[in-house]
């Protein structure tokens, strides 16, 4: 077996944080589940428009996608993003009330 190129694992680690299985992502983002299933079995490259529709569904950019290090935050930016991220959607949504709420109230 060879291993898997990078926008696969990084769909599988994004699958598994949202918990999504093939069928739920292909659901999610209108992508058929044959051709995720092809993807997978076959370990291609997504094409862009195809990567943009799980990005979509995972809520998240493709910039982010691609994006792995925050050189640019500090440790508890990182650990507030990594908590926010950990979320659901209901709860992100929650979550950026309150800071909303919090940040009109300084």
């Amino acid at each position: 077996m060879f291993e898997e190129n990078f926008c696969i694992k990084r769909i599988r680690e994004l699958m598994e944080k949202n918990g999504y299985n093939t069928y739920r992502l292909a659901k999610q983002s209108g992508i058929s589940l044959s051709t995720l299933s092809s993807m997978f079995e076959h370990n291609t490259e997504p094409r862009i428009e195809t990567l943009e529709k799980i990005c979509s569904a995972c809520n998240i950019s493709v910039a982010q996608f691609f994006e792995r290090s925050s050189r640019d935050l500090s440790s508890e930016q990182s650990r507030v993003l990594d908590l926010y991220d950990s979320l659901s959607p209901k709860s992100k949504d929650m979550a950026l009330s309150y800071l909303c709420f919090l940040s009109e109230n300084e």
